[in-house]
């Protein structure tokens, strides 16, 4: 239980009831039980159904689940809690029913008065506090929602994904251009602390800078000019064109490194192999894959050309080092490293387990050597029976280096590949592990720092498999699965001892071969002071910032001003005030 003094508690569970974004997937065991969330197909925060009688809502028995594979009959209506939640959400108004329903002590959030509330967890969990205080905890204002669109039960509000919710931070949208092409932001002239900036923590401090431009969408060389003639103060370019951002910098005494702000980024970048596919669900096959892959060269791609210096680092997912070897690595495994011999060795394993089904295959390599049921199996060395590598696209230069060298290292060992690119909305259809590609190039990165929770339970469990989850690889092992239904919620001390065994599984899978980490990149002009960058969740923030003349930038990787996603942006015609 976390006792908070703030405005609203019911108003987190209509973001959990109508699935949007992340806020529901990251409240699972938090907020409301995701298993039942299964099973019943709407998202009801945990004690709902208690909330509602108690203000007089009648919930009747009638509904029939599937539970275990068992079909159990008159079960509480979910659907029909539900959508009288969704109805209290859409008529808020504070009535005598109303409140009844927010001050039900059992139940997730609880309003003990106008400034306080409790939260309920359905289990301990040590990172609330991280949790909530990330933008898909922000509270949501139900008469904002009720004013476009409303709330319905498990469907998403598509004003809001469409244009966002209205916050109270340090600054306000004044207006949105076509295409959300430019975005221009102004201090919040009622924001919270306003006039009281000794007394409240740096990050909240309200806005130094008056007005921020934000224009999308910037080219390439459109980056380098602005950036060069000082149109631009905070931008970002890819590693092969350090070298020409700094040496062509308006002012010649700060040309070098320093304009450079470079920060290690907590995630997981892979090439997944889909265990539900012919080849791809033999462990031999897969860990044939990972052996061939030059992942030295693979780092290589992110050589910055002013220095030299790789501007990502390998490591041994699903995890990363933040998280220390009581987590991270905790058997010491060895890290990805090609070893053409091993990976020969295991495809020849794989091939005799399909040699007499009507997969069997055989490769050809490089020297010519057949391995596996020659002449009469598949041939995967023939480009017509290449396997592909599906990416969103569209590529970049880093991209398409990385691709190719991974294509050329499976070559190595006869076996042929291509890639190609879909949209966004093709991935939102991965549904299924038989509908997600057999290897994608893809990547998973935590909300919060929450190792299990938020890295391995996401890249190896079956319920976050497909459409922008992390299980791109379809991972589904029984053991994991057990692991993994309480792991999250137990005491450091447990979680240690048990990733022991869970690390040893998670190997074995060889379900995914780890791409280097790419650090978040920042070139950020001398005169900008007070540029803050937080790792998780991938933000800085505008209000922090400071110049000693007109700002006028180009930033990437944000939107709005805290929150960081793969598009390129910037803001400019900013005046400081001071």
């Amino acid at each position: 239980m976390v006792q908070l003094k703030y405005n609203g508690g019911k108003k987190r569970e209509i973001r959990v009831l109508m699935g949007q974004g992340p806020y529901a997937a990251d409240y699972s065991g938090i907020l409301f039980n995701g298993t039942m969330s299964a099973v019943t197909g709407v998202t009801l925060p945990n004690g709902t159904i208690g909330a509602l009688e108690n203000a007089g809502y009648t919930i009747p028995h009638n509904a029939k689940y599937t539970i275990n594979g068992k079909t159990v009959s008159n079960q509480l209506n979910y659907t029909v809690a539900g959508n009288d939640l969704a109805d209290i959400l859409s008529h808020f108004n504070y009535n005598k029913t109303d409140m009844k329903v927010m001050e039900y002590k059992n139940q997730s959030l609880v309003v003990n008065s106008n400034d306080n509330i409790t939260i309920n967890t359905v289990h301990k969990y040590a990172y609330l506090l991280q949790d909530i205080a990330g933008w898909w905890g922000d509270i949501v204002e139900p008469s904002y929602v009720d004013a476009h669109g409303g709330v319905q039960a498990n469907t998403q509000n598509s004003y809001a994904n469409a244009n966002g919710i209205i916050g109270s931070g340090p600054y306000v949208i004044s207006s949105v251009g076509k295409g959300f092409s430019t975005i221009v932001l102004k201090a919040n002239p009622d924001y919270w602390v306003n006039g009281h900036n000794s007394s409240v923590p740096s990050i909240a401090q309200p806005a130094h800078i008056k007005t921020v431009v934000i224009d999308y969408g910037l080219s390439h060389a459109d980056r380098l000019e602005d950036f060069d003639k000082g149109i631009s103060q905070i931008s970002v370019v890819g590693p092969a064109s350090f070298k020409q951002m700094i040496d062509g910098f308006h002012n010649t005494t700060e040309r070098n490194s320093k304009l450079v702000h470079s920060y290690k980024r907590t995630a997981s970048f892979y090439i997944s192999m889909n265990v539900a596919y012919n080849y791809t669900n033999n462990t031999h096959f897969r860990e044939a894959l990972y052996d061939a892959l030059n992942y030295s060269a693979e780092l290589g791609v992110y050589n910055n050309n002013f220095n030299g210096t790789a501007e990502a680092y390998n490591e041994l997912g699903p995890l990363s080092p933040v998280y220390g070897n009581n987590y991270y690595n905790p058997d010491g495994f060895s890290m990805p490293a090609q070893n053409l011999i091993a990976a020969v060795q295991n495809l020849t394993m794989a091939a005799s387990e399909f040699n007499g089904t009507p997969n069997a295959f055989y490769v050809t390599l490089p020297n010519g050597t057949h391995i596996g049921d020659y002449p009469h199996g598949k041939d995967l060395s023939a480009s017509s029976n290449a396997f592909d590598i599906t990416y969103i696209s569209p590529s970049n230069p880093t991209l398409s280096a990385q691709l190719t060298i991974a294509i050329d290292s499976f070559k190595q060992i006869g076996i042929a590949f291509t890639s190609s690119g879909v949209t966004e909305s093709d991935v939102s259809t991965w549904s299924t592990n038989t509908s997600t590609p057999q290897f994608v190039d893809l990547g998973w990165g935590p909300d919060y720092p929450d190792p299990i929770g938020q890295q391995l339970i996401p890249i190896y469990s079956p319920a976050d498999g497909g459409a922008f989850g992390g299980n791109d690889a379809w991972v589904n092992n029984s053991t994991l699965n057990h692991y993994f239904t309480n792991l999250d919620f137990e005491n450091a001390t447990t979680q240690i001892h048990n990733m022991k065994n869970v690390s040893r599984i998670v190997y074995g899978q060889y379900a995914y071969m780890w791409l280097p980490i790419p650090n978040d990149v920042f070139f950020v002009a001398p005169d900008v002071h007070g540029f803050v960058f937080h790792s998780l969740p991938y933000l800085y923030f505008y209000n922090l910032m400071t110049v000693t003349g007109k700002l006028t930038s180009s930033v990437g990787f944000l939107t709005i001003y805290t929150l960081v996603v793969s598009i390129e942006m910037a803001f400019t015609n900013a005046v400081p005030k001071f």
